[in-house]
């Protein structure tokens, strides 16, 4: 449990920063952290349930952060296509 939350907490850093996300290191801390789930979930007995609901609770709190920052991406690509749609329509009638 204790790697978990060191995962979670290397998780927190890089959802805490504004803007663009380091998605590479992302999608390897998300896999580690799969693959350390799996493990735990194979060993029930071991994990005591106060540790366990915490970890659940953090694992919603990352998911909406990564929500919030697809929300915030997919705004921003959205706007950008729309600019280059504008410049397209501009330069045609230069």
């Amino acid at each position: 449990m204790q790697r978990l939350s060191q995962l979670d907490n290397k998780l927190e850093a890089i959802l805490a920063v504004e803007g663009d996300v380091a998605s590479d290191k992302l999608q390897q801390l998300l896999q580690q952290r799969e693959s350390l789930l799996q493990k735990l979930m194979a060993e029930p007995e071991r994990l005591k349930k106060d540790e366990w609901q915490v970890a659940v609770e953090r694992t919603s709190s990352l998911l909406e952060r990564i929500r919030q920052h697809r929300d915030m991406s997919a705004s921003q690509l959205q706007r950008l296509q729309h600019g280059q749609r504008s410049m397209q329509v501009y330069n045609k009638f230069r």
